[in-house]
């Protein structure tokens, strides 16, 4: 990523020789701290968010040999990066295009493989009308990952050792000129420069005054069915949907590189996932498209993003007009932004997230000039 170091090592003056690396949960109780135990560490870099684009700064400076530590207010790593069974529960796909990802993934170990194109898509228009003979593929040329996306953060944070926190969520970020103050619920972090990783309306929820972005896909929520199968493989379809009738409105194929079973995922409509009845009308519907067979899944699973707070805000939930134009956020003093939702390129989407991690690296050396 070319992360440069800042100058002078960033170390942290005016706060009374703290110890670095004091490992967080210990049981010791340093002045003013009430009365409950705390621990306060100092630290170089305090990264704020474990998704993508926390781990790939953080993994950069933690080889360079720079002092970092990672809070995640989750208990696990990876953000809107979410995998179950091997199922991306959040994005799904990179882009041939996408350079940053793609050496990424090889530099990882890690094999992708194209979506499944081959075939006709289904469409059903407002009034219930369903066409099964469009040769065509919503996301032909896009790749996925092989078991799923959460291996890419997963592995970047077996990089991180003891530098990475998980259930530590973040209440409060003070900075001064001198350094920034981190409170969670029971420690408080002392870092020459904290990276806020996260989507810019948590930033706000932590006392930062930062512009008010929308979180991308924050609003909404994936369904995924599996089956012994992808029995609409060999019907002609390639698993792409389009729907103005139901609560999803794009399904997509799902099914391991292998096809030793299928799966068929589909995007929620803002909201659906919340109404009593989602997930039976979410069957139905695929059965409706696909045929009887897609209404008998083996398993199905649901993640509303809406209601995650550690994602979306209540301002999240309204539906977005068009894809967000998503800008550079310059550093507050000692606080830098990263996120896909600060990258002017590829914004919103994997890609993004690492051109906000690189962007982060390069303000990490300006601040400190």
């Amino acid at each position: 990523m070319g992360l440069a170091a800042p100058s002078g090592g960033g170390d942290l003056q005016g706060h009374g020789g703290l110890r670095r690396g004091v490992r967080l949960g210990q049981d010791r109780a340093p002045a003013s701290c009430g009365r409950s135990l705390c621990v306060t560490l100092e630290t170089e870099v305090c990264v704020i968010g474990a998704g993508l684009s926390g781990l790939a700064l953080a993994t950069e400076l933690r080889a360079e040999g720079r002092d970092v530590t990672v809070l995640e207010a989750r208990d696990r790593v990876g953000g809107r990066v979410l995998s179950k069974d091997g199922h991306d529960l959040g994005p799904s796909w990179i882009w041939p295009q996408n350079r940053r990802m793609l050496a990424l993934v090889d530099r990882l170990g890690l094999r992708s493989f194209p979506q499944y194109a081959t075939g006709r898509l289904v469409f059903e228009d407002a009034g219930g009308a369903i066409r099964r003979d469009l040769e065509f593929a919503t996301m032909g040329g896009a790749l996925r990952v092989e078991g799923g996306l959460a291996r890419i953060t997963d592995a970047l944070a077996g990089e991180m050792g003891d530098s990475l926190h998980l259930a530590r969520p973040v209440r409060r970020v003070t900075q001064d000129g001198t350094g920034v103050t981190v409170s969670t619920e029971g420690d408080t972090i002392l870092a020459a420069y904290v990276v806020l990783a996260l989507p810019p309306r948590l930033a706000a929820g932590l006392g930062v005054a930062v512009s008010d972005v929308p979180t991308w896909m924050a609003g909404h929520a994936k369904l995924v069915a599996t089956y012994p199968a992808a029995f609409w493989r060999e019907e002609g379809l390639n698993g792409d949907a389009i729907s103005h009738r139901g609560p999803l409105a794009e399904i997509h194929d799902a099914s391991p590189v292998d096809a030793a079973t299928g799966a068929l995922f589909g995007f929620a409509r803002p909201g659906a996932a919340r109404q009593p009845g989602f997930r039976d009308a979410a069957i139905e519907q695929l059965a409706r498209l696909f045929g009887p067979g897609a209404g008998t899944p083996e398993k199905v699973i649901i993640k509303d993003w809406s209601t995650d707070p550690a994602t979306a805000t209540h301002a999240d939930r309204t539906l977005l007009a068009g894809h967000p134009a998503y800008r550079t956020m310059s550093p507050a003093g000692r606080l830098i932004f990263a996120g896909t939702e600060v990258s002017p390129e590829d914004g919103g989407f994997l890609e993004g997230t690492l051109y906000a991690a690189e962007a982060a690296h390069a303000s990490l050396g300006a601040v400190a000039d």
